[in-house]
């Protein structure tokens, strides 16, 4: 149990001056270690019985931050976005099952088609993110919500709308023009004028980064460009130059709690939608967060209680805070995420291309990363792996990462789902390349003996990443690969998936850089395959569910990967995955090259 925790523990069923006092020495000590500088306000039964702030506004000029000083939220505008959707449906504007395509005629994909508004407000929409490079050539210059849209409009979707749950501020933002196109108002007035004013939240708003905002908080990060700084240091370059429907926004400490009070009354909303919003939860009760480098924004809503913690530092400064005192407050968890997955990093900044050495475990390429600053430490890049990031045990236990939910992880087998603990990072680094604020895996097996993780492409959305293999080298840059140069996938499971030609019949294989084989096929598929003989077993697998024969024959015939021929191969047969693999033996003669971002890969020679 943290400190902070065991600081709480007395409040459990004492009055509300003791629960006041040890929430306040809980916070005087993160204060006092430098982890939070910011506000918390305690309500109990609608009433504030604490409101304190902490630290500096303006840490440059020493001004301190004050009960009313204005935080970015972060993702926390993602339910001002909601509350005008149900809004927006109650005046009959709109049916969550309307498709995209129905309020923006002119959107410029056919995703618009299929996509609706409940799958955008459950994150099921297969839209991914805005962050990225694009993003990060001039932040500055986006002031409005249609000036997000051409950083992620043209992107394949991630799934298919509806199959799947992942975190999507994209789909936020075509929420926000959805409600700028039925209200003929931007969003921001929107907002202003339907949500902001009627809960008396007079100093909330979507204020423009170089606007002079009297009693704005400056957020101070500690994560640079190339990797933790030893100083915090101005957040303002990171930012676009004004929030939106996504996040982003400012408030304040008191205006988030008038807006509690206000939803949950049902001021803002008719009681169908105020418990749709509640998600149908008796007595009515969220808990969201919102985070990014130098924010960091907590708001609970619970009977008796609700609690907001607003910080300028990096995450999880308000979310620890928040975090040990909900469950003793008989509060809901924090849902930082949808469906308990990892969530997307909060920033990536890749400066100048990354070029590092490769050497392997086994088959599997191997590099060097950084986690929370510390290490370096050896991880695997797997392209068989569907997540982003994985630590080994003994690596979450040194770093002593914070659990934030659980998942249901398997093999690609399908089988022995079992529950794993994500865990937040505050980075991880790959040389020059910095991912800021995401969550990673727990992962045992035999595998991480040998590794501190794993890393999946699903890390490298927005980048490309080339395995040269012939040169032992892992790059990543930034920029795209022509259709016209490269070959299509899938990712349905998070693992590139491409068509392969077997002696003229077209199947799918995974490009699975932690296989050992050149071409794997189910074992189902050798009837029907011209072969030297009948597959023999060759070799012993490992699943979740357990050890499994690998049987062999040579293939009389050619197998075709896009312009790559292999004749007579050696083809591996297993009976426990659905679809082949294209591993090792395939790929080391090749520098590969994948767009995770467009779904494509280059083999080269």
């Amino acid at each position: 149990m943290n400190q902070l925790a065991l600081l709480l523990l007395f409040a459990v069923a004492t009055p509300d001056h003791d629960l006041i006092a040890a929430l306040t020495a809980a916070v005087d000590r993160a204060a006092a270690q430098d982890l939070f500088s910011g506000v918390v306000l305690l309500a109990d039964d609608g009433k504030p019985i604490l409101s304190r702030a902490w630290g500096y506004a303006d840490a440059e000029q020493k001004v301190p931050n004050r009960e009313d000083t204005k935080f970015n939220l972060g993702s926390i505008n993602k339910i001002f976005t909601q509350v005008a959707i149900g809004q927006l449906a109650a005046a009959g504007k709109l049916s969550l099952d309307d498709t995209v395509r129905k309020h923006l005629p002119d959107y410029p994909s056919p995703a618009a088609d299929k996509i609706t508004i409940q799958q955008l407000i459950e994150h099921r929409s297969g839209l991914g993110d805005f962050f990225g490079p694009e993003f990060q050539k001039s932040p500055s210059s986006i002031r409005k919500i249609s000036d997000y849209l051409p950083l992620f409009a043209s992107k394949p979707l991630e799934f298919e709308p509806g199959t799947s749950q992942r975190y999507s501020n994209a789909g936020y933002i075509v929420l926000g023009l959805i409600i700028e196109r039925l209200s003929g108002e931007s969003y921001y007035d929107y907002v202003r004028e339907h949500i902001f004013k009627p809960a008396g939240m007079s100093s909330t708003d979507s204020f423009a980064v170089d606007a002079d905002v009297p009693n704005r908080a400056t957020g101070l990060t500690k994560r640079g460009p190339n990797g933790p700084l030893p100083a915090r240091q101005s957040n303002a370059a990171m930012l676009p130059g004004r929030g939106s429907s996504a996040g982003g926004g400012y408030s304040t400490a008191s205006d988030l709690f008038r807006f509690a009070q206000a939803l949950r009354t049902d001021k803002l909303l008719p009681k169908k939608w105020t418990d749709w919003v509640f998600h149908g939860n008796e007595p009515r009760g969220l808990a969201i967060a919102g985070g990014a480098p130098g924010i960091n924004a907590s708001l609970a809503i619970g009977s008796p209680y609700t609690l907001v913690v607003l910080s300028n530092y990096d995450p999880p400064s308000a979310e620890e805070i928040a975090r040990a005192a909900r469950p003793l407050m008989g509060l809901p968890e924090t849902q930082r995420r949808a469906g308990g997955r990892q969530s997307e990093p909060d920033e990536v900044i890749i400066r100048g291309p990354v070029d590092l050495p490769m050497t392997f475990v086994r088959h599997i390429p191997v590099i060097e990363a950084k986690v929370n600053g510390k290490g370096p430490f050896r991880f695997a890049v797997d392209t068989g792996f569907g997540g982003m990031v994985a630590v080994s045990a003994a690596l979450a236990q040194q770093l002593a990462m914070p659990v934030v939910a659980e998942d249901i992880s398997g093999d690609p087998s399908g089988r022995s789902p079992k529950t794993v603990r994500v865990m937040h990072a505050e980075s991880v680094d790959v040389d020059t390349a910095h991912f800021g604020s995401l969550d990673v895996m727990e992962r045992s097996g035999a595998m991480m003996n040998d590794v501190d993780g794993i890393i999946g492409l699903n890390l490298f959305r927005g980048l490309l990443v080339t395995f040269d293999y012939p040169k032992s080298r892992f790059k990543l840059t930034g920029g795209s690969l022509p259709a016209a140069e490269a070959l299509a996938y899938t990712a349905e499971h998070g693992v590139p998936t491409v068509e392969i030609d077997v002696n003229g019949r077209t199947m799918k294989a995974d490009i699975d850089s932690g296989s050992p084989a050149e071409v794997t096929l189910p074992l189902r598929e050798a009837k029907s395959l011209a072969l030297d003989g009948e597959p023999a077993v060759v070799g012993r697998g490992m699943t979740a569910d357990g050890p499994f024969d690998v049987y062999a024959a040579t293939l009389q015939g050619n197998v075709r990967v896009g312009a790559i021929t292999l004749t007579n191969p050696r083809i591996d047969f297993v009976d426990v995955f659905p679809i082949g693999n294209l591993g090792s033996r395939f790929l080391k003669t090749m520098a590969v090259t994948f767009d995770p971002a467009n779904r494509r890969v280059r083999l080269g020679s």
